[in-house]
This record gives structure tokens, C-alpha cells and sequence, in this order.
């Protein structure tokens, strides 16, 4: 499995360390517009606790600023700043001097990480997932023996 795309814009502000040629860049500056959708409902949800909607207005401004959020991610980006409260939550209060043992098992803390690790490049949430998609094919590059034999998988 090769590398995970990630946006023109955010390979341009690293550096263009792929090297890619003015048209390469061009061609995936147009593929990503046609692929985002629009970006005038970004807001939390009235469901969230208040440390989740924190979470969720920085990360949305963070976003935003490099054009990374859309309405359709509100509800991805919601359900994850919900499990990263509940993570916070429970961290903080793993822990009870007053009757001296854990509130919370490490297994419930190691589930919830792990769901906020496999929700950030969930449909594509995550900006290297969404590149993904708006990467332009090669067109005219000879096929290897192995996509001759299995086709482009």
C-alpha cells in the first residue's frame, strides 16, 4: 500500500518535497475544487458536551483557515470531538485520591483511542484521506507486470 495523499495546499506549505511539476500541481489544485463541497455550516452541534464543542470550534478554525473543513464533515468531526471529550474525561478522572483506585480501566481509555484514531481518516475526514480522492491519475505511463497481471487495485 503506497503513502497517503495529502492536499496540494498542505504538500505546497511542507515544501513540495514530491517535487511536483507546475502542471501536476495545477491539475490537483482542480481536481480538489470540484471534489469539496461547501463550507458555510461549519458550527457544533447543540448535542455536544461543552469540552467536545470546544475541541470542536479549534479544530474547525484550524481547518478553516486552510480550507480543509466542509459541511460535510461536521457530523465526522463531531462524533470524533465526542469521543475525544469523553477521552479527556475519563483521563482526568481515572484516578479518585478520596477512595484511592481507578474509576477507569485502561482498556475503556485504549478503546477510545482507538476509535478517534480510526474516525480522523473515516470518510475521508482527514486531509491526507481526502487528497486521496482528488489525485489525478497517470495517464500514459507504461503498466507494470504486476498491473498488468491484477489491474489497478
Amino acid at each position: 500500500m503506497g503513502r497517503k495523499a495529502i492536499p496540494i495546499e498542505l504538500l505546497l506549505i511542507n515544501g513540495n518535497k514530491n517535487k511536483l511539476t507546475k502542471k501536476e500541481i495545477d491539475a490537483r489544485k482542480e481536481a480538489e475544487q470540484k471534489l469539496k463541497p461547501r463550507s458555510d455550516r461549519v458550527k457544533p452541534p447543540t448535542w455536544l458536551s461543552p469540552l467536545a464543542k470546544k475541541e470542536f470550534k479549534r479544530l474547525a478554525a484550524e481547518l478553516n483557515e486552510v480550507g480543509l473543513i466542509t459541511n460535510v464533515d461536521v457530523n465526522q468531526l463531531a462524533v470524533y470531538c465526542r469521543a475525544y471529550g469523553k477521552y479527556v474525561e475519563l483521563q482526568e478522572g481515572i484516578y479518585d485520591p478520596e477512595i484511592d483506585q481507578e474509576i477507569v480501566d485502561e482498556k475503556t481509555l485504549d478503546t477510545l483511542y482507538k476509535q478517534l484514531k480510526s474516525m480522523a481518516i473515516e470518510f475521508g475526514f482527514t486531509p491526507s484521506s481526502r487528497a486521496k480522492l482528488a489525485m489525478p491519475k497517470e495517464e500514459g505511463k507504461p503498466k507494470s507486470s504486476e498491473e498488468k497481471m491484477y489491474g489497478d487495485v
